[in-house]
């Protein structure tokens, strides 16, 4: 079973890995940012927090697995830090707007992440880890 899991991801390509890669970072900045905002109820704090550390690994693995880079990460970790700046603005001016209008943080968190992501990914692709 864990055999046709790996063949899965490897036959077809970053797209499947990078999935994999963004629903653990996913997972990682959701239960942060849930955990950080209810102790100080600043959306921009947890959203720094959470996305920091997941952004973190996110960067790594995408560097290693998703898309195989061979740059340096001189190169294509300030390309990294572009994306992350513009994506995390992006990010939490949407779910600060959304918050404001009375959703509840966690489904504001829920409902910006399907819109950021593919944006994401192909500012990755074509952009970061271009090869």
């Amino acid at each position: 079973m864990l055999q046709r899991v790996f063949n899965f991801l490897f036959r077809f390509g970053s797209m499947h890995r990078w999935a994999l890669v963004g629903t653990i970072t996913f997972l990682i900045d959701f239960v942060l940012f849930l955990a950080i905002y209810s102790a100080n109820n600043s959306v921009y704090i947890a959203n720094f927090c959470s996305g920091l550390i997941s952004i973190t690994f996110n960067y790594f693995a995408h560097y290693v697995w998703s898309f195989k880079s061979y740059s340096h990460h001189s190169r294509t970790g300030v390309k990294y830090l572009i994306n992350l700046i513009l994506f995390w603005t992006l990010a939490t001016i949407f779910l600060d707007s959304l918050i404001t209008t009375g959703l509840e943080a966690k489904y504001a968190k829920l409902i910006s992440i399907p819109i950021i992501a593919p944006l994401s990914f192909l500012s990755l692709k074509f952009f970061v880890f271009r090869r």
